[in-house]
């Protein structure tokens, strides 16, 4: 559908057409390349030309990349479809999203953000992609996720600027961020199951694909988490025991069809706040004379996890015995402002704002050092865990200490293929 020139300039559709063609569908062919009418368009009109694009695609009914379309998206070439047909118009929206912001325009970090998306939906816009390449495709998607990797960061600098200045409440904030991350979320999944689907050896046993595992161990998965919580020195010593159990009157064992990368980011962040808790409920109380053992002896309380399942649903529990959250404090814990984790120094050292800012959000997929990957914060986490059909709730007992339950219904790939309609006949 596109064609790029050379020497500054871009072959484009005509206006005209912009309504005719399905937005990033990728094209079959059979034999020749299918051919649309073009024009050549300087840079200036090219940019002229997608600002106007932006505008039209955003205009379009976002409909939300939902688990299910991701699980239906079974081959790499259904992947690509997904891909082309929804980014586009998710791109687009989050750019208007940012546009509607007071006086966007005047944080840095925003119109970073900004031009990030808008590049990625030029690139996307601009792809010439056939279901027996997708070579092309594959390029963009492996840029695209590594420029989106500061995309977290940036809007949390942006949003506490935002704040600072009296341009936004922290409600309205939160609100806009959970509305922004939650489509990111979303359109994140698609690409990494697209890039999964094209390495080598993904289908193999128990017929894995992508981001997908039929047989995803949630047991496997805290005890990996605590592994990865207990690498940090800050918590190398919190004892961290992971207990699983399977009903009774269960037919399935605790094996379910889920997506192990996703699961295992949302228990480590779990965790890891329990083992701050503790380790700070310790340093805190070092001082007092304790019975040997309890809190503030020189022992950390340890943080117990708990997986249970039965036929329907998989629970997780992370138990600790930090001290609990004040009723006075509860609220803010789910505020992406928050975070109460002590700095690289060691237990109970404080933190500058820079250390608590990049802590608080950088995102865990971006592939940074641990202290930054262990930062995404308890808001993000609810939202991941909504995503995925799920739900995070906290109980907390004042001076006790906090239980944090996670329930995740099981999923039943075939189940939703079956219930996917025929795909069209290739050409």
């Amino acid at each position: 559908r596109w064609r790029a020139r050379t020497a500054g300039a871009a072959a484009v559709p005509a206006p005209r057409e912009l309504a005719l063609l399905p937005a990033g569908a990728v094209a079959r062919r059979r034999g020749g390349c299918r051919h649309a009418a073009s024009v050549t368009l300087t840079e200036r009109r090219l940019k002229e030309f997608m600002q106007a694009e932006i505008g039209y695609f955003a205009g379009m009914s976002a409909q939300p990349v939902e688990l299910t379309h991701i699980f239906k998206a079974s081959t790499p070439e259904l992947a690509a479809e997904l891909i082309l047909r929804q980014l586009p118009i998710h791109f687009a929206t989050r750019i208007k999203h940012i546009e509607a912001l007071c006086e966007w325009w005047s944080v840095p970090e925003l119109v970073q953000v900004r031009n990030t998306l808008a590049e990625s939906f030029q690139k996307l816009r601009l792809l010439e992609t056939f279901a027996a390449n997708l070579e092309p495709l594959t390029l963009v998607i492996h840029d695209l996720r590594q420029r989106h990797k500061a995309i977290v960061p940036l809007l949390g600098v942006a949003m506490g600027d935002l704040r600072h200045r009296g341009l936004v409440s922290e409600a309205d904030g939160n609100k806009w961020l959970d509305a922004f991350l939650l489509a990111r979320i979303s359109t994140e999944m698609c690409t990494l199951h697209y890039i999964m689907m094209l390495k080598a050896g993904q289908e193999t046993q128990a017929g894995r694909r992508g981001i997908i595992d039929p047989k995803c161990d949630p047991s496997e998965i805290c005890r990996q988490a605590v592994v990865n919580v207990q690498r940090d020195p800050r918590y190398r010593t919190v004892p961290m025991p992971v207990e699983s159990f399977v009903s009774p009157s269960a037919e399935k064992g605790i094996e379910f069809s889920f997506l192990p990368q996703y699961l295992l980011m949302i228990v480590e962040e779990l965790i890891k706040n329990s083992a701050c808790a503790s380790v700070m409920r310790t340093e805190r109380d070092s001082r007092t004379s304790r019975p040997k053992g309890s809190p503030g002896s020189g022992e950390y309380p340890p943080v117990r996890v708990f997986v249970g399942a039965d036929d329907t649903q998989v629970m997780i529990e992370v138990s600790d015995k930090g001290g609990g959250i004040t009723s006075k404090n509860f609220d803010s814990i789910w505020s992406y402002s928050s975070t109460q984790a002590p700095s690289s120094g060691g237990p109970g050292a404080s933190s500058t704002a820079e250390e608590r800012l990049g802590m608080s959000w950088a995102d865990p997929l971006s592939g940074l050092g641990i202290k930054q990957r262990l930062g995404m914060g308890l808001p993000l986490t609810r939202l991941y865990t909504q995503y995925l059909g799920g739900s995070l709730e906290l109980m907390s007992i004042p001076g006790v200490g906090v239980d944090t339950f996670i329930n995740l219904k099981r999923i039943d790939p075939d189940e939703i293929r079956a219930r996917s309609p025929p795909t069209a006949a290739k050409d």
